[in-house]
């Protein structure tokens, strides 16, 4: 027969437990106070449903009226601060450049779909220093030029491709743009929308950039990293005005 008192140890580190996930989960989303201001929030989406589908430029602008130049938006787990005046950019990028060289953690982007190696959104690390010195020998001027063969070849094959099938303008552009960067970095080139390959990653984008899926993807993901339910330990960011 179990002990009373192991019972009711058993139950109290199953309340405080409980307790302590309500704790974080009711922190994701929530604008802490040393952030710059913004629209109301709601518990764990943050302001996810405030963000307009479509023309979300003119969104950002009423914020920009109602906030100031520099406002915050929480979305999900995320931070995101807005400038949309000159001299807000200019103060914080260009005269503070070396505090905001970095790249903040886009979860599914980089850890999810890229496997943590699409230099775009690498943190500001060895690892991103490493692929910086790697990219600036192929995107050099010198280097450059000799991509300009390539370019030619792509674009007569896009136009070309444009002419007799002029229905499907989206899928040549997605073709060209694949064929393009195929054969700058390996060597091959992509000459069909139907390359396994090529379909392979548009499906996966298109997957994570419909808007519903992407709420729900987004939402569980970042919550899951946050709790460090997935295994991943993040390094925490703190945001420097």
């Amino acid at each position: 027969m179990a002990h009373p008192d192991l019972g009711l140890a058993l139950s109290a580190l199953a309340l405080a437990s409980f307790v302590s996930i309500l704790w974080r989960l009711s922190r994701i989303g929530k604008r802490l106070k040393d952030y710059p201001p913004g629209p109301p929030t709601l518990p764990v989406i943050g302001n996810l449903h405030q963000i307009p589908s479509e023309k979300r430029h003119q969104k950002f602008g009423q914020w920009a009226q109602e906030y100031g130049p520099i406002y915050s938006l929480m979305l999900g787990t995320k931070v995101y601060v807005v400038l949309s005046a000159d001299y807000a950019i200019r103060d914080l990028i260009d005269k503070r450049g070396p505090i905001y060289a970095s790249r903040p953690d886009l979860y599914i982007a980089q850890h999810v779909v890229s496997g943590g190696f699409r230099i775009l959104f690498m943190e500001a690390n060895e690892t991103w220093k490493m692929a910086r010195k790697l990219a600036n020998r192929v995107l050099k001027i010198e280097t450059a030029r000799t991509y300009v063969p390539y370019q030619d070849l792509e674009n007569k094959a896009m136009l070309l491709d444009m002419l007799e099938d002029p229905d499907h303008f989206i899928d040549h552009l997605r073709r060209y743009t694949a064929s393009l960067t195929t054969q700058m970095t390996f060597g091959f080139r992509t000459t069909s929308i139907q390359d396994p390959k090529f379909k392979e990653a548009f499906d996966v984008w298109a997957l994570i950039l419909i808007p519903g899926q992407k709420l729900c993807m987004l939402t569980r993901l970042d919550i899951r990293h946050s709790l460090g339910a997935d295994g991943y330990q993040g390094e925490p960011r703190t945001l420097q005005m």
